[in-house]
């Protein structure tokens, strides 16, 4: 028997997604990838029933969609067999994020433009909640041909991962960062936050020599990967300089000779308000970074200065894994874009 009915049948189909086309979704995606080649006989109706548990109705239905796209023919007598040609429909993928931050607009936009026309992209976000994670995934599981995944937040339980398993191979792709326990067995695109955070501001070490203390302003309404804190400390203690993480900016003022390092626009904003009431320059009294850019920031108190890790890069990355149809890891560095606030 085939592979790929016998996968079908040895995987969970407990999504809403109609029996036959989940069949359908599965054939499509072992045909694109060449595991179905050319001319190869496929099951018989009844054959194909047995084997996946299915009725005659659902297997005969998924085949007329088949026949329908192009993709099968039938030879009387003999039976299926794979036509050799494209199904006229698109590639489905699925795109979960937590929200929709301007990082990962910039990563969605990459990856839709390089992906192409004859990809279709449905986004979906989870609110960094474990629930609604599992929730959206398990609810379109069969639906779509690839799954691409940024488990922001989200942690590494026996339900999670149970989740994630249901979804095999190339298929799942995480962005940006991974679950350790499935990095190894699936495709990703991903930054290594500590290290690259400490690189990129070695890189850029003397613009920080006219300041004396560097600030980390962390945020609990976003996301932020918590090796970012590591990276940052260990360029302060490599080039002996003080520094502090602080919670938020609600109730701080800049001081003169300081660096802050901000992870949410609200905080930059008040870094720059705070800077603008004590008559403090940017990049020469006081300096600010912002983690990731966005159109605004370019212009906004003359230049703000960024530390990013190039989003347009990781779409198109994540594009090429779902168009080579490869399971493959890939990673990607951090940038540092210099402007006036520095």
């Amino acid at each position: 028997m085939i592979a790929t009915f016998r996968n079908f049948a040895n995987a969970k189909q407990d999504s809403k997604t109609p029996k036959y086309q989940q069949l359908v979704n599965t054939l499509l995606v072992d045909i694109k990838k060449g595991n179905l080649q050319t001319g190869e006989r496929l099951p018989s109706i009844n054959e194909a029933s047995e084997e996946c548990y299915l009725s005659r109705d659902t297997v005969e239905r998924a085949y007329s969609e088949l026949h329908r796209l192009g993709v099968i023919t039938s030879i009387f007598r003999k039976g299926y067999f794979i036509s050799g040609k494209s199904a006229k429909t698109k590639t489905k993928i699925f795109f979960l994020v937590g929200k929709i931050t301007e990082n990962n607009k910039a990563i969605f936009n990459a990856f839709v433009n390089y992906a192409g026309k004859d990809v279709a992209v449905d986004i979906f976000t989870y609110n960094y909640k474990n629930e609604n994670f599992r929730e959206i995934i398990n609810d379109h599981l069969g639906n779509y041909h690839y799954y691409v995944i940024m488990p922001h937040l989200m942690d590494e339980t026996d339900e999670n991962l149970k989740c994630l398993k249901k979804i095999t191979g190339e298929r799942l792709i995480f962005l940006d960062q991974a679950m350790p326990s499935l990095v190894n067995a699936n495709s990703s695109v991903l930054c290594n936050a500590g290290q690259e955070i400490c690189n990129v501001m070695q890189q850029n070490a003397k613009h920080f020599k006219k300041y004396k203390t560097l600030n980390l302003v962390l945020t609990e309404e976003e996301y932020f990967d918590a090796e970012l804190i590591t990276g940052f400390r260990n360029f302060c203690e490599k080039n002996n300089y003080d520094f502090q993480v602080l919670d938020g900016f609600e109730d701080e003022d800049v001081e003169e000779g300081n660096v802050y390092f901000t992870m949410e626009d609200i905080d930059l904003v008040a870094a720059i308000k705070s800077a603008q009431n004590q008559n403090l320059e940017l990049g020469k009294q006081v300096g600010l970074i912002s983690l990731n850019d966005s159109c605004y920031k370019e212009i906004l108190a003359g230049g703000i200065s960024i530390i990013s890790a190039k989003p347009t890069e990781v779409g198109k990355l994540a594009a090429e894994l779902v168009l080579g149809g490869k399971r493959q890891s890939m990673n990607v560095s951090m940038e540092m874009i210099l402007r006036k606030s520095l």
